[in-house]
């Protein structure tokens, strides 16, 4: 399958269960109190990075992702259960990005981490959280919330540890088959490369991951050839071999591909890297020792290769993980569920004479109630109380029996502050 970097994909959570109204009912207590249970919350969409060098191209044949929701509560306060989370495992490098809201939600660094990409929907309470010496006997409970649905776009910038870099025909491709178990696609023509190849280097019982992406060109950071996505990619990795044709003005390209670099991000320039002068088959000693003096004063470590001849491999592969900075691996963590009430906005609807009440949270909560079930409607007053509703509407000019919408409810309000003394 062909290498894909970025894919597009809808996520959804599961919806939160609804809380149960129940009453107790048993043979010689024929009319009991509440007994109804809460309703178990939706499961969640996670993203979990993983130790993988591929692309996400097994993401490509399915685009919708949803979790489970929870169940309904039960009587005798049995609770329902939670929806499972939906958990889509991605190599490790890749980036979620909002479509809607241009927000990245998720950036995979570590192996083993986790992010939660669409929350799962909060379980109803049942009828027994809304029992109080006034109200004995709740008939009423809590729906469930729905689960956050979203428009994802998956980006992969890979963590190789090591990226090589370097012209097209430089003998990338050929000195990655020669270090490693990749078979890359190897020719003598620019832009073989096409998609990025990866291989595994082992030594010593120790392993690192190599990747050799599309040749740049130049003007490569302006989106030139597949600049671009060639940048994208090396963004990522841990240290930068640049690759050099003897043969190809090396000192002159360095510089060059130092450039592109800069041009893109001037913080790949402070990565770790070796300068690799490949081809030394097609030189002789003097010559190789010639072009080598000329690149020591860069100031980064000179190693001359042949990828053909497999001269001086093992040398370069010593340096690599001599250099090479450890991966981290981080314990896999999920965010707490919080819940925080965020401001209302409170007007007046001049054509209708109606109070319009505002607010993401506000009109969440008031959804999860029968707005036509007396009992629920009254909790309803007392948690429009306690949240100062009451207060807003009054200071704004409210008279008793207005009407007072949030979200699709309609209330009458009241001054229930004025016959108090």
């Amino acid at each position: 399958m062909a290498f894909k970097d970025i894919v597009e994909i809808t996520i959804e959570a599961g919806k939160g269960g609804d809380g149960s109204p129940s009453l107790l009912r048993l043979k010689f207590m024929p009319k009991g109190g509440p007994d109804g249970g809460p309703g178990g919350n939706g499961g969640s969409v996670i993203l979990e990075a993983i130790d993988d060098v591929s692309s996400l191209s097994r993401l490509v044949s399915r685009s919708n992702y949803k979790a489970r929701g929870g169940t309904t509560g039960m009587g005798r306060t049995r609770a329902g259960a939670h929806g499972e989370d939906y958990i889509i495992k991605v190599p490790i490098g890749t980036v979620a990005t909002d479509l809607k809201t241009r927000e990245i939600v998720a950036d995979l660094t570590e192996v083993g981490q986790k992010v939660i990409v669409a929350q799962g929907g909060l379980g109803g309470r049942g009828n027994t959280s809304f029992a109080t010496s006034r109200r004995k006997t709740p008939r009423f409970a809590e729906k469930g919330t729905s689960g956050q649905k979203r428009r994802l776009r998956l980006e992969l910038k890979l963590i190789a540890d090591v990226g090589l870099v370097g012209y097209p025909n430089a003998g990338k491709s050929s000195l990655l088959a020669a270090l490693s178990n990749a078979k890359p696609q190897i020719a003598s023509y620019p832009f073989t490369t096409l998609s990025p190849n990866l291989g595994i280097i082992d030594l010593h019982h120790k392993r690192l991951t190599m990747a050799d992406i599309p040749g740049i060109i130049e003007d490569a950071h302006k989106g030139k050839g597949l600049g671009l996505e060639f940048l994208r990619h090396i963004s990522r990795n841990s240290l930068l071999l640049y690759i050099l044709d003897i043969a190809e003005e090396p000192a002159d390209n360095f510089k060059a591909l130092r450039n592109e670099l800069k041009e893109y991000s001037e913080d790949l320039l402070a990565k770790s890297a070796i300068i690799v002068l490949n081809k030394t088959d097609l030189a002789t000693k003097i010559e190789v020792d010639e072009v080598v003096k000329e690149l020591i004063p860069f100031g980064l470590p000179v190693i001359a290769v042949s990828a053909e001849e497999k001269d001086n491999l093992d040398e370069l592969k010593k340096l690599l993980f001599d250099l090479l900075p450890e991966r981290s691996y981080k314990k896999a963590e999920q965010a707490p569920r919080l819940v925080k009430l965020r401001p209302m906005t409170v007007r007046k609807d001049e054509e209708t004479g109606a109070w319009v009440v505002t607010g993401d949270e506000i009109e969440a909560i008031v959804s999860r109630f029968d707005s036509g079930h007396v009992e629920a409607v009254d909790y309803l007053q007392h948690f429009f109380r306690s949240m100062g509703l009451n207060k807003i509407l009054k200071r704004a000019g409210a008279k008793d029996g207005e009407d007072v919408y949030v979200g699709d409810a309609v209330f009458e309000y009241f001054d229930t502050e004025k016959n108090i003394s």
